[in-house]
């Protein structure tokens, strides 16, 4: 639970896939991922980046310079798989938006589906990127342990 300035408490997911990223689904702070005004997304998700930095640590279990927060990804809420793609916008770094579903965030998003138990080893998901509409694909292939 992070308190994000101006919006409230909100639930916020930290996985990692590369780079530690933040979910939250758009709806939580009032915006919709496909339809809200970029501008209106991407402030949103610089807060909750500033909040989770500024609420709690990211440790990585072998190696200091990757615990650190890259930025966060609103999604479309559509985590329970299915066959559609579900949508996402990656802001990172000083306030950038990914044109792609962003590779190391898809493969946190695997990796924080599989970890909920709403996607199965080898079951391919795609992403979709609210800018762009590309699509990447991705699935979890097996488990492993880090630290």
């Amino acid at each position: 639970l992070v308190d994000v300035p101006g919006r409230g408490k909100v639930v916020v997911d930290i996985a990692y896939g590369g780079a530690f990223y933040a979910f939250v689904s758009a709806e939580k702070l009032g915006l919709d991922v496909c339809s809200s005004k970029t501008r209106d997304l991407v402030d949103a998700a610089s807060a909750v980046t500033e909040a989770v930095k500024a609420q709690f640590k990211i440790n990585h279990p072998d190696s200091e310079d990757l615990a650190f927060l890259y930025g966060t990804i609103l999604t479309d809420g559509k985590d329970t798989y299915s066959e559609e793609p579900t949508t996402n916008i990656c802001v990172f770094a000083d306030e950038q938006v990914d044109r792609s579903p962003t590779g190391s965030g898809v493969t946190a998003r695997i990796a924080l589906q599989y970890h909920k138990g709403l996607l199965k080893l080898n079951q391919t998901r795609a992403f979709k990127s609210s800018a762009t509409s590309s699509i990447f694909t991705g699935k979890a292939v097996r488990v492993i342990h880090c630290g």
